[in-house]
């Protein structure tokens, strides 16, 4: 009998490692019984393993079968508690400092084929002459069939200094770029200035991130910003910031509330683990100047923390649609020198107490491994002037402002990558294009570039139709009710002609962004956006506007 062959030998340690840590908490805790179970399932565990291993019929990959074990047993708890093994460290690079080694290119997946969708300034594929829309079909000599994403990602990142090739497919030609990877640091203010008119005083900055030059970097702005005018404004936009780091946090919120303020609270499995965060330094923002936060449902985690203590502190208002929900802070542990597990240790608590964790890992966990499933029940908290706020479900905003929802013809428009293919040809048609304004004119031209493409799509009602149109023929009904469902048909297929024309802002905003995406750079593509951004002239309205200002703080 062949025995598999053993591609680790790190298991063992790894595992005791993991062990080590519970240990730990077992002996604060004061469970007696628990080192005994630890004992025992660790040597059940390594038993099972090592069976399959050995004597199970087909050949396996040693690594890959203890990484499954180990992902199985950590989905039993938070979604958040991962294990990150060596392919997987450039997430930890860029979740804590916004640095991995690339070559400066986005890439996704469109008709089941990659193409570049951003080339980012200064960085080698720039340099190299790599361009937005390039159909990457060749990496390192391996072509590219059926490839995902993530592991498209892991095979252009990698060590800084190192050489890739990558062959794209630009006009029918095949072209190879020999790339070397660089440092790649993406920006966390990706925006700031005053908006329009900007005798107003208004100004903005679009955080995306929280890393360890966040605060730096928001730092940075307000001054600029206080040197360049009168600041009688601000709107921070942490919509669509998944967070990042807890400290960054902090920082950015001792630039924006009172010294001394409380900014959050964790807590963790031990009683003695509360730890109170405070404000430690006087606000570069002084306090009579008003403030909006902009949050949507992808606000979370170190979003959510600043959101929350503006909210509770009464410092400012929050605007836009009930972030993502996300009470969890995790710390990253090294296993070995080739694996890290990021591990949720802490809840955290905003300044009035409140927990705004949204998914219910406890009610929703089918394995039964919490012990204690009934915490956290108050759902009612005040904030320092006495507002009402609740726990739960992420940030609740104080002025909701939903955006209008993606119509279905324009799904349909970007699923076929009409859009970025109508991009090509409508910069081809117009060399020199400076930047892409919505007109009339391009709406007539997408019109005619879709039935020139054979664009059609399949809308609900006629997927409906077809559903009674199979039953009828099932139950043999009356040829009569063919021919009324196909007048309906008829009425629909002339409705959908309308649907484009009724979504026509939609659809005129997408193919802008589209354009701009290749013709200007980040910064300006985020300023074309203001026109139309309903969110943020709400907010801009508000601050502008100190009585409602005031009585939306209580005030």
């Amino acid at each position: 009998m062949q025995k598999t062959k053993f591609k680790t030998k790190l298991i063992i340690p790894l595992l005791l490692i993991i062990v080590s840590g519970f240990l730990i908490g077992a002996n604060v805790a004061g469970d007696d019984d628990l080192y005994e179970k630890i004992n025992r399932n660790m040597d059940l565990f390594g038993q099972v393993y090592k069976e399959i291993a050995l004597n199970y019929v087909d050949e396996i990959d040693a690594d890959k079968f203890i990484t499954a074990g180990i992902d199985g047993m950590l989905a039993t708890l938070d979604p958040y508690t991962i294990y990150i093994d060596e392919n997987n460290r450039d997430q930890i690079d860029l979740i804590t400092t916004g640095k991995y080694g690339g070559v400066g290119i986005t890439v996704s997946i469109k008709d089941s084929m990659i193409f570049v969708t951003e080339v980012m300034n200064g960085y080698e594929a720039q340099k190299k002459g790599m361009r937005v829309g390039d159909r990457i079909i060749n990496i390192g000599g391996t072509d590219l069939i059926d490839v995902k994403v993530d592991k498209l990602r892991m095979q252009i990142r990698g060590p800084i200094g190192t050489d890739i090739t990558v062959k794209v497919l630009r006009d029918g030609e095949e072209i190879e770029f020999n790339l070397t990877r660089q440092e790649i640091i993406l920006k966390n203010v990706s925006y700031f200035g005053y908006l329009e008119p900007v005798d107003k005083g208004i100004g903005y900055i679009k955080l995306d991130r929280f890393t360890n030059i966040s605060e730096s970097e928001v730092e940075n702005a307000i001054k600029l910003l206080k040197s360049e005018g009168e600041l009688k404004g601000l709107v921070l936009d942490l919509r669509n910031n998944g967070g990042g780091l807890l400290d960054a946090a902090i920082g950015i919120l001792n630039k924006l509330v009172p010294k001394n303020s409380l900014l959050v609270i964790t807590k963790g499995k031990r009683s003695d683990s509360e730890r109170k965060f405070f404000s430690k330094e006087d606000p570069l923002l002084p306090a009579d100047v008003p403030l909006a936060v902009l949050i949507n449902g992808n606000t979370a985690s170190a979003s959510e923390i600043v959101a929350g203590a503006v909210q509770d502190l009464d410092r400012g208002i929050i605007v836009g649609t009930t972030s993502f929900g996300k009470g969890l802070v995790q710390q990253i542990k090294d296993l070995d020198k080739r694996a890290q597990m990021k591990i949720t240790a802490s809840r955290y608590f905003t300044p009035s107490g409140r927990w705004i964790q949204e998914k219910n890992y406890f009610k929703e966990n089918k394995y039964g491994v919490f012990i204690d499933n009934d915490k956290y029940n108050q759902t009612d908290f005040k904030t320092i002037g006495g507002r009402t706020v609740k726990s739960y479900g992420g940030i609740t905003p104080d002025v909701e402002v939903v955006t209008i929802p993606e119509s279905e013809i324009h799904t349909a428009l970007m699923n076929k990558d009409m859009f970025f293919k109508f991009s090509d040809n409508y910069i081809a048609s117009n060399p020199g294009l400076s930047v892409a304004v919505p007109s009339d004119e391009m709406f007539e031209q997408f019109k005619a570039f879709l039935v020139e493409n054979n664009f059609a799509y399949e809308s609900r009602i006629e997927k409906k139709l077809k559903e009674i149109e199979e039953i009828a023929s099932e139950k043999k009904y009356d040829m009569n009710i063919n021919e009324l469902l196909d007048k309906v048909e008829l009425e629909a297929e002339a409705g959908e002609q309308k649907e484009i024309d009724m979504a026509k802002d939609e659809i005129l905003k997408s193919i802008a962004m589209e354009i701009n995406a290749r013709v200007i750079t980040e910064s300006e593509q985020i300023k074309e956006t203001f026109s139309f951004d309903t969110q943020l002239q709400e907010a801009v309205s508000i601050l502008e506007n100190k009585p409602e200002y005031n009585r939306l703080l209580g005030k």
